[in-house]
């Protein structure tokens, strides 16, 4: 772990350092409170910020062939940039926590409508249920705005999501969808990687952890594509993609071999490393210089795929 800190970013030690009780301890032995906490926080956050000045509607979409409807929230910021495009967004929360109720979400609202899936979460709902439940919205929307173009994307379990539910639209000849934006996915139910090994502070995302969250999410036979995007022999016809990722991040080195994988078959990919980050490093401490530095380029890559 000394490693890990040596490297660390001065701008998150405080952070990582903190003492516990840990949110991602105490969610491997209560999912129920480890959701409550995770809440409470991002309440805070939002309780720090300006209130949200755009159009929130909260509704529901048709599931495929016979599965629940879907609840999202769509945000739309008074001035919307494409507002004939629409961005799918799929929250974080290692598919068993987190809402559609994302601050990230509101932010990009402002470049198009974002359309916020509350997919559902292990334990109760194993994968590929949540994989369905976005390629619901892709349909619907595409059936019923035809936009000009659809942008799929989301962090950590939601960049992970959004890679599986790109694999199930396309092998179902689903809408076409025109990006896939990637923030540090969740992607390899194995990490058997030297990221994957990394000794990793309680206070972030460690492998301790991970494995327990794809242990209630993957399916129970072992994960297929549509759990763990990884597992994909074939990238071909995959929207372009850009992936962002920390260099002190469990996720840094599947991330890496995703993106290679992506270029390697014919798809257009953008990655970006920052160094001295850890898991969800832009969204803690989004005013540190290398989470505006990352801030920065996720949105470029967001307006220049829509426009």
């Amino acid at each position: 772990m000394s490693d890990f800190l040596d490297r660390l970013d001065p701008a998150f030690r405080d952070v990582i350092a903190a003492d516990g009780p840990y949110l991602f301890d105490i969610l491997k032995s209560d999912v129920t409170a480890a959701r409550a906490a995770l809440d409470a926080m991002f309440a805070q956050m939002s309780a720090d910020l300006p209130e949200y000045d755009g159009q929130k509607d909260e509704y529901h979409m048709p599931g495929l062939d016979g599965d629940p409807d879907v609840a999202v929230i769509e945000y739309r910021a008074r001035d919307v940039l494409y507002s004939d495009c629409t961005i799918i967004w799929l929250h974080g929360g290692g598919y068993v926590m987190g809402s559609a109720d994302d601050l990230s979400a509101r932010g990009f609202s402002s470049l198009a409508p974002v359309v916020s899936v509350d997919y559902r979460m292990a334990p109760e709902h194993r994968a590929p249920a949540a994989a369905r439940d976005v390629c619901a919205v892709i349909e619907r929307v595409a059936k019923n705005r035809n936009p000009r173009k659809i942008v799929l994307g989301g962090p950590s379990a939601g960049g992970g999501l959004a890679a599986s539910a790109a694999l199930m639209n396309r092998d179902r000849g689903g809408p076409d969808i025109a990006f896939q934006l990637l923030i540090y996915p969740m992607l390899d139910d194995q990490h058997d990687t030297p990221s994957g090994h990394m000794d990793i502070p309680p206070n972030s995302w460690t492998r301790e952890t991970s494995l327990h969250a794809w242990s209630l999410y993957a399916e129970e036979g072992g994960a297929s594509p549509y759990a763990a995007a990884a597992r994909a022999t074939d990238l071909v016809g995959l929207p372009p993609a850009y992936i962002m990722c920390g260099d002190l991040d469990l996720f840094l080195d599947e991330d890496i071999a995703y993106a290679n994988r992506l270029r390697s078959s014919g798809v257009p990919v953008e990655l970006a490393i920052y160094p001295g980050a850890p898991h969800g490093f832009n969204g803690f401490a989004p005013q540190a210089a290398v989470s505006k530095r990352a801030n920065a380029s996720i949105r470029m890559a967001l307006e220049h795929a829509l426009s």
